[in-house]
């Protein structure tokens, strides 16, 4: 990390604790990922929102939802490669770990994993490519929600990547882009603040050098 990244990295990390995002560092992508394992262990089990047939259920959580009885890591954006080391350290919590077929688990899974594009320091917000429907499954339908994202990666403020927003929705074939600003959350009903309403109950934000 260069001199003069520290800032953007700095100013990133404050903004995003202010929309209740939990940003750590790792190391490598390898320390990043056994990372996503811990945090899906220390979570409570994932409720299940819905009927989901052939699903093992767990006892009642405290909102008197079944949970699931099995933890999903979901990261359909991972390379193969990558999918692998994920993969080898979820078998070895007993943990699911799938790349695909997301629509299987609508009911709720534990963490979903992404990576970020990009990231504005100035709103503490990540920049999620999520053309692929698993991808924008992963990041949504989860109760954990971890994204990598490269500090070279972390732009001071919406201006400067409007050009790069530009020559992404003029193409031939046009992109979808999801801004993440912490985890889900409204105010709708009453103006009383409730956390993953509308997607995960939780957001943290892995960054690595590069």
């Amino acid at each position: 990390m260069t001199e003069s990244t520290q800032p953007l990295v700095d100013a990133f990390k404050e903004k995003a604790a202010l929309v209740a995002a939990q940003v750590s560092e790792a190391a490598d992508l390898k320390e990043a990922l056994h990372r996503v394992v811990q945090i899906c262990e220390e979570k409570a089990p994932c409720e299940l929102l819905a009927p989901e047939p052939g699903t093992k259920s767990g006892p009642l959580s405290e909102n008197k939802l079944p949970t699931r009885a099995q933890r999903i890591i979901a990261a359909p954006g991972l390379s193969a490669e990558d999918f692998a080391v994920l993969e080898k350290a979820c078998e070895a919590k007993g943990f699911l770990c799938i790349r695909g077929g997301l629509r299987n688990y609508l009911a709720g899974f534990d963490v979903g994993l992404a990576w970020a594009d990009f990231a504005v320091a100035a709103s503490g917000t990540c920049a999620v490519p999520t053309t692929d429907e698993e991808v924008r499954l992963a990041t949504m339908i989860c109760e954990s929600s971890v994204l990598l994202l490269r500090k070279s990666a972390i732009k001071p403020d919406l201006a400067s990547i409007a050009q790069r927003l530009r020559e992404m929705q003029t193409t031939d074939n046009p992109e979808y882009t999801t801004f993440i600003t912490g985890p889900s959350r409204t105010a709708d009903i009453e103006r009383v603040l409730a956390i993953g309403v509308h997607g995960p109950l939780e957001l943290h934000v892995i960054l690595l050098e590069g």
